[in-house]
């Protein structure tokens, strides 16, 4: 499985993104979680380009051999 380290306008070097969220509350309750689970996370905002406007997001950040697990921890603490 190959993962994206580019997003938008921005680049995260090694990191890949686990999660997208719109606020900063939101992102800060998930890296939380990862990281309550072991998971290194940290946060990036990012521009999302949807029908010609660009938008904020902000996403959860994980290393490559964290990021099955991330995907883990997030699909048992969502529905």
């Amino acid at each position: 499985m190959k993962l994206r380290t580019r997003t938008a306008d921005t680049e995260f070097g090694l990191l890949v993104p686990a999660a997208t969220v719109y606020d900063m509350a939101s992102a800060r309750t998930v890296r939380q979680l990862l990281r309550d689970n072991g998971v290194r996370a940290t946060m990036g905002r990012t521009r999302i380009h949807r029908w010609r406007n660009l938008k904020d997001r902000f996403q959860i950040l994980v290393f490559p051999e964290d990021a099955v697990r991330a995907y883990d921890v997030l699909s048992r603490h969502t529905s």
